[in-house]
């Protein structure tokens, strides 16, 4: 059986006044018979780490090497802030700003891009929303489960464990916060009141990403173990080991589909049931995931914001290309019976399929790219 994205579902458009490249992991989902594929497109900017939806339906990300504050529409606009010490996790706060933390400080921003900043020791990392109406962040440094109002005052809870290494921070089901505890190797739960609770992991686990799950449990990436872990609100932990090896886990996500999406040197998801799948990409780089108003996963990498997008159907894709940009053609990582016009492409033996878009940023003379699918 074959299925064929059209040359005239790839095409180019111009963004905003700007022209990005784009790079694309293009494979089509065959409904239920066949698993699951995905297209990721990427959009350059300059090392993003932190990600999270906006209330304008745009997503914000951080710039720690340009200590700057992105803000990126569905359609792969970019508009960029100045902050000042290297901002790292962000998040939505229930008075409407995004929140975002950065080397000793706090910071707000407006969606229209005014910045606020508090100062706080400790070295401030992951940051959310709580239910109490205040952000609660992590200081990675000085041990301790921080808390903001909306009107910048702080008031800091320390780890009962030294050294413990507070990383990232989640709402969870039950009402109170979970964070992971990257030094220590520990899921801690912290009540809005202040009461810590702490629940040991496998030796050099080194726990960093965390999200609330569809099943009421909190899951998490183990960076150092190379799983990803699933722990109850009881502090019942169970972990998955990830196929790859070295593939270092960091950001995690819950999905649009229902399952948890993690960041890698690929892209992986791993469903309630605790089945992972993988999907390489090209950059090969990864730090942190989030849900879009679009139905996707968008992501940050190393010089890249990326788009996983999960609605392609049979029909095609419409995604945009630009001259120069690379259509990376794939099957679940491993099937290499992709047939391209070798005009435009040449298969490798990674099973990757390579399209280089030579003509000016005008609908392009794309051949039909045709996948077989057995």
């Amino acid at each position: 059986m074959t299925d064929t994205i059209s040359a005239a579902q790839l095409h180019t458009r111009t963004i905003g006044k700007r022209l990005f490249a784009v790079s694309v992991l293009a494979s089509v989902v065959f409904a239920t018979r066949f698993a699951a594929a995905v297209v990721i497109i990427e959009y350059p900017v300059s090392g993003p780490v932190g990600i999270t939806l906006g209330p304008d339906g745009n997503l914000w990300f951080t710039e720690d090497q340009a200590n700057k504050i992105g803000k990126i529409t569905t359609g792969g606009v970019v508009t960029e802030y100045a902050a000042a010490g290297q901002p790292n996790g962000i998040t939505l706060g229930p008075d409407g700003n995004l929140w975002f933390t950065e080397t000793n400080k706090i910071g707000k921003i407006t969606t229209g891009g005014v910045v606020t900043e508090y100062a706080a020791a400790g070295r401030p990392n992951g940051i959310t929303a709580g239910p109490d109406g205040n952000l609660w962040f992590t200081e990675i440094a000085a041990d301790k489960i921080g808390k903001i109002t909306t009107s910048g005052v702080i008031t800091e809870y320390p780890v009962p464990t030294g050294s413990s290494g507070p990383e990232d921070i989640t709402a969870g089901p039950d009402g109170n916060l979970w964070f992971t505890e990257i030094v220590a190797d520990k899921i801690g739960k912290i009540t809005t009141s202040g009461v810590i609770t702490e629940y040991p992991l496998t030796a050099n686990s080194a726990p960093i990403g965390i999200a609330a799950g569809p099943d009421g449990n909190l899951w998490f990436t183990e960076f150092g173990a190379n799983q990803i872990g699933r722990i109850t609100t009881g502090g019942s932990v169970t972990e998955y080991p990830i196929p790859t090896a070295n593939s270092f886990p960091l950001g995690i996500t819950l999905g649009p589909d229902g399952n948890l999406w993690f960041t890698e040197g690929k892209i992986g998801t791993i469903t309630p049931g605790g089945v992972i799948t993988e999907y390489p990409f090209p950059a090969n780089t990864s730090n942190d995931i989030t849900a879009g108003p679009d139905g996707n996963l968008w992501f940050t990498g190393d010089k890249q914001i990326g788009k996983v997008g999960l609605g392609i159907t049979p029909t095609g894709v419409d995604v945009p290309v630009l001259a120069g940009t690379t259509i990376f053609n794939t099957k679940n990582n491993t099937d290499t019976d992709v047939a391209v016009d070798t005009t435009f492409a040449s298969v490798t033996s990674a099973g990757i399929t390579t399209v280089t878009a030579t003509s000016t940023p005008t609908d392009l003379p794309l051949p039909s790219l045709t996948a077989d699918v057995g």
